[in-house]
């Protein structure tokens, strides 16, 4: 991707925004890289289970499904290389590689039917509208049949409005896909819609006075034990209703 493609790097490692992505969207996609490997019977010697990560910033996701005793074939590709050039997983002998490529442009260093999830988080926003299908259809193309892929970004929706470019322009966002067409897309590119899980996301106007959060003994727990904004991310986990955020689990 281009650099005015690629997510931004909003804030630096000790920061509560970059913890709180880490722990709520990195670990939804740790989480599903686990049940995946067990649903498809993948082990850590000789049968991998093949891993692509487009956004993969610093490898961190490989890095935390090693510390889960996870080991995975994985490919990390990112825009930009010196996000992960002096990264540990990088360092890595085997199992492990890193592209830098502007996926708008394809992906050839990866073959065709060759992994058995692609994922990516926060980085679908970085692209422009009219090169999304394009990076659809070619995340599509790397998955084995019976592949997942897995994607979560901020949206909107045909009803509600959660983002506004103006807005975000300083994150890097150059577009917010709009749920139900999303879905569509993919659908119309040969990709099956498995599940859609609300989710967290950084800038979403998903009020956070919201009645049902403010009167839920659950809301009010969290709120008191950890604060009201970690409480609102977590929310915004727990409840089926849109919130501008969210995970999209596909299979080829």
């Amino acid at each position: 991707m281009p650099k005015t493609h690629q997510k931004c790097q909003i804030a630096g490692s000790d920061s509560i925004v970059d913890n709180m992505f880490v722990c709520l969207s990195q670990t939804y996609l740790m989480n599903a890289i686990l049940r995946n490997s067990q649903r498809i019977g993948a082990d850590n010697k000789q049968n991998k289970m093949k891993v692509l990560e487009l956004g993969c910033f610093n490898g961190r996701l490989m890095e935390m499904m090693t510390q889960w005793m996870v080991i995975l074939d994985y490919t990390g590709v990112d825009v930009r290389k010196e996000y992960y050039i002096n990264s540990k997983m990088y360092k890595r002998k085997t199992g492990t590689r890193f592209i830098e490529q502007d996926i708008t442009s394809g992906l050839p260093q990866v073959a065709n039917d060759s992994q058995d999830m692609v994922v990516s988080s926060e980085t679908l926003e970085h692209i422009e509208a009219a090169n999304l299908p394009i990076v659809i259809q070619t995340l599509r193309d790397k998955l084995k049949p019976g592949g997942r892929l897995i994607l979560s970004f901020p949206m909107n929706t045909r009803d509600k409005c959660f983002h506004r470019l103006e807005k975000e322009k300083n994150l890097g966002h150059v577009n917010f896909p709009v749920h139900e067409d999303f879905i569509e897309l993919c659908t119309n590119l040969g990709l099956q819609l498995v599940k859609f899980d609300s989710g967290y996301t950084l800038k979403s106007s998903y009020p956070c006075n919201h009645k049902s959060m403010k009167e839920n003994p659950v809301y009010k727990k969290l709120a008191s034990t950890i604060g009201t904004r970690m409480a609102r991310a977590i929310w915004m986990i727990l409840i089926d209703d849109h919130t501008g955020g969210g995970y999209y689990t596909f299979t080829k």
